[in-house]
């Protein structure tokens, strides 16, 4: 069972993929909006996982990425996006994202990109 930090601004999609997650045997660690939000319950809960949504209104999700990894070079985040441009995919994947969710998903999208970034192990 692993604690996922929810990162959304869509207050729908955080309890679709809080409901997912468990349903999978997971628990959600938090849920924030944007990045300070995203920053803060990261440093306060240190989750095992983060669910980062790609384009957040003010915040985008490279921006949150890059500070998530900056607290915790060892943070696991998995994109939550519509967008499905392979130059995206592949900038998100260089920048340390360790997969990507496309939306809409299913419970079957969750729990694989879940097990496959906790099975990763981070240097």
């Amino acid at each position: 069972m692993a604690k996922v930090l929810l990162v959304d601004d869509s207050e729908i999609t955080r309890a679709m993929i809080a409901e997912f997650l468990q349903m999978g045997g997971h628990q959600v660690a938090g849920e924030a909006e944007g990045l300070a939000q995203a920053v803060a319950a990261y440093k306060e809960r240190r989750p095992d996982l983060v669910t980062l949504d790609l384009s957040m209104g003010e915040d985008d999700g490279f921006t949150v990425l890059r500070a998530l990894l900056e607290i915790d070079p060892k943070a696991r985040v998995l994109i939550v996006s519509a967008n499905t441009q392979p130059d995206i995919y592949d900038q998100l994947m260089q920048e340390g994202a360790l997969g990507f969710i496309v939306k809409p998903f299913s419970l079957a999208d969750i729990s694989a990109a879940v097990q496959k970034a906790l099975s990763t192990a981070r240097a």
